[in-house]
């Protein structure tokens, strides 16, 4: 086993019939006869390689037959097939459907779909929805009352286009969820003290929104020129201003190219020049 993630927020555990790690949210806990989320750690899959072990991002360069016995064996953990698994093909946009029983099909992941979704709202619970990282933030959404939730990619460009509120407002609409009922979860994703950058037109995508930089933004004293970007502050001001309570709001806080052996990391690969990269995913599932 890795080294215990286990903190205030989340639950690390190792199961021991596939041998997959992963984690729970605790906050979640007490609705845990409603749902079921887990995010995975790299272990107990069948790829190699950089790939090494339980990857599941398709659209890499892995053995496709290696991914889908990965995602194969999540969905034992929490009692789905894989066809009843959703996802789309992710690319960093703030299209966040609904999914149900008239286009689970489409959606499966063994259909290997090339639909851009970056989030899914659901209220079903004959299936689950996925969504992968390796270093964006996974964050669900959960309204306990109306039992419905929210599975979403967002990366830097997501946070941007803020589709993490497309979640929720989407939620708002189409199932009268409220603000303050709403429990947050985010995984695991690449923390301020690796999302760094030198270029000022790059940090422009962010100031151009959240105008109060110096509570988001550092530059280091050994190299002034370069300054890191805290993603969560700027997620959970957008919640808090959208009426979400901020006792409500959970961080796994586990920077994912800092602990690049345990989970996969878009950054650390561009860092040491490797071939390709990885993704673990986010899995929810209703009951």
């Amino acid at each position: 086993m890795s080294k215990d993630y286990t903190n205030n927020e989340v639950e690390h555990i190792k199961d021991e019939e596939t041998k997959i790690e992963y984690l729970r949210f605790k906050a979640l806990e007490k609705y845990k006869d409603k749902i079921d989320v887990i995010v995975t750690l790299r272990h107990g899959g069948v790829s190699y390689g950089v790939f090494n072990s339980l990857n599941v991002r398709a659209a890499g360069t892995d053995k496709i037959e290696n991914v889908i016995e990965n995602v194969t064996r999540i969905g034992k953990i929490i009692n789905v097939d894989l066809d009843n698994i959703c996802k789309g093909s992710q690319a960093h946009t703030d299209n966040v459907i609904y999914i149900n029983e008239t286009n689970m099909d489409e959606y499966s992941y063994s259909k290997l779909n090339d639909y851009e979704v970056d989030g899914y709202i659901t209220d079903r619970d004959k299936l689950a929805t996925l969504v992968t990282t390796a270093d964006c933030n996974p964050i669900v959404i959960y309204d306990p009352v109306h039992n419905v939730v929210a599975n979403v990619h967002s990366g830097w460009k997501g946070t941007v286009k803020r589709i993490y509120l497309v979640a929720l407002n989407k939620l708002k609409k189409q199932f009268g969820t409220n603000s303050k009922d709403v429990i947050i979860c985010v995984g695991p994703a690449v923390k301020q003290c690796c999302f760094s950058s030198e270029e000022e037109s790059f940090k422009q995508n962010f100031t151009n929104i959240w105008e109060d930089e110096e509570n988001y933004i550092y530059y280091e004293k050994e190299n002034p020129k370069r300054f890191h970007i805290d993603l969560k502050y700027v997620i959970t001001k957008d919640f808090i201003k959208e009426g979400v309570k901020e006792e409500n709001i959970h961080f796994a806080d586990i920077c994912t190219c800092c602990n690049n052996e345990d989970f996969y990391s878009f950054r650390y690969k561009t860092m040491h020049k490797e071939e390709d990269y990885g993704c673990f995913a986010t899995v929810v599932k209703l009951k």
